[in-house]
């Protein structure tokens, strides 16, 4: 009896896999997922780069390869680069085919790297996918070394390397200055400001480097948001030659400054018109010093996140804008403390200042970047 139902299970099954050829030639003959790795474990601010698993090709000789990776991988086979997705793929890859290719057996190293991969993100199966399974012909050696370049990542740290050496460069040619504005433990100070500056040093050399760096700056982070939240600029396009980048860091760069220089002249006329004496040039290099350092700050937690691609489609850069607006905010309420305190001024003028020169000014500007 036991025989019977043994045979009529058998003759079942060979009925199953004549009727549906297919069914029989797709199957799984080993299952490398369980053995992925990663390189190490470096944590959240240093997300793993690399997960690997080491095959033989001998086995099943005849049978195909199936390998799922994830978008913006990179598949080396051993040492050599295999390919580069733009988007999330499916690679069927015949076992012959690849063995001709690195014309070697035996033992094989299947890797892809993608700054924060997983070991689940990439899948290496071998077996038999059926006919209908589409299986790419072998690349070029040209096109498999072509690696898609982020142009805009180059133009970002190369305008970042240049501003660092123009701060080095600051801070040898104007150390009294530099520390004046860039010193954390004072950056609320208003005190050092009051008494050591003039009208006439407003077009002295070192104010005018200092804009300029400041502007470098500033220039750079409102490309990078238009680049990241992919803002029509008039039609321009981030997506041009490094050229084309550079010389529109550039032109922002010298708007930015001539704006400044008008904030300065807007501030000058408020004085006066609120007869508040000259407390335009202090007001104005406070609240320089205030921006620089937010903007060095900002600077250098962008370039953390950027570098290992924690910016989250936009999320964090919009944080780190918010997080530049708060401190301003913080700058003009400083500033507005210390006034009140100031002996000599009236209230009512001192307010109607403070909201003609700046609250009102930074509101639009706080809504128009926010929405």
């Amino acid at each position: 009896m036991k025989g019977r139902y043994q045979f009529f299970l058998l003759l079942t099954a060979i009925l199953w896999m004549a009727g549906f050829p297919a069914q029989a030639v797709s199957q799984v003959l080993l299952n490398h997922d369980p053995e992925i790795e990663t390189s190490s474990d470096r944590g959240l601010l240093f997300p793993n780069e690399e997960v690997s698993v080491w095959v033989n090709t001998r086995q099943f000789e005849s049978a195909d390869w199936r390998i799922r990776l994830p978008e913006g991988a990179a598949l080396f086979m051993n040492e050599e680069l295999w390919q580069v997705v733009e988007k999330d793929t499916v690679l069927f890859i015949s076992n012959r085919d690849l063995e001709s290719r690195l014309k070697e057996s035996g033992k094989l190293k299947i890797t892809a790297f993608k700054k924060g991969i997983a070991p689940e993100d990439l899948s290496v199966k071998k077996g038999f996918f059926g006919p209908e399974a589409e299986r790419p012909a072998v690349l070029s050696e040209v096109s498999d070394n072509r690696r898609s370049k982020d142009r805009f990542k180059d133009f970002f740290f190369t305008v970042v390397l240049v501003i660092l050496f123009f701060l080095a460069l600051f801070r040898i040619l104007f150390p009294s200055i530099f520390g004046l504005f860039w010193n954390p433990l004072a950056i609320f100070s208003f005190e050092d400001l009051w008494e050591s500056v003039s009208f006439s040093k407003v077009y002295s050399a070192e104010l005018l480097f200092y804009l300029i760096l400041i502007n470098m700056g500033m220039a750079l982070m409102g490309i990078l948001g238009m680049y990241i939240f992919d803002v029509d600029f008039f039609g321009f396009s981030l997506e041009s030659d490094f050229d084309v980048m550079i010389f529109a860091w550039l032109a922002f760069t010298l708007t930015l400054t001539l704006v400044t220089f008008l904030k300065f002249i807007w501030l000058g006329i408020n004085t006066y018109i609120f007869e508040l004496q000259k407390i335009a040039l202090p007001h104005f290099f406070y609240l320089l010093k205030v921006s620089g350092f937010g903007l060095l700050v900002l600077i250098g937690t962008t370039v953390i996140f950027y570098t290992n691609d924690l910016l989250y489609g936009g999320i964090s850069v919009w944080w780190l804008y918010k997080a530049f607006l708060v401190l301003y905010t913080l700058g003009i309420i400083g500033l507005s403390i210390w006034l009140y305190k100031k002996n000599g001024f009236n209230n009512y003028h001192l307010f109607s200042y403070l909201c003609s020169s700046e609250l009102i000014p930074f509101l639009v500007i706080c809504k128009f970047l926010l929405g």
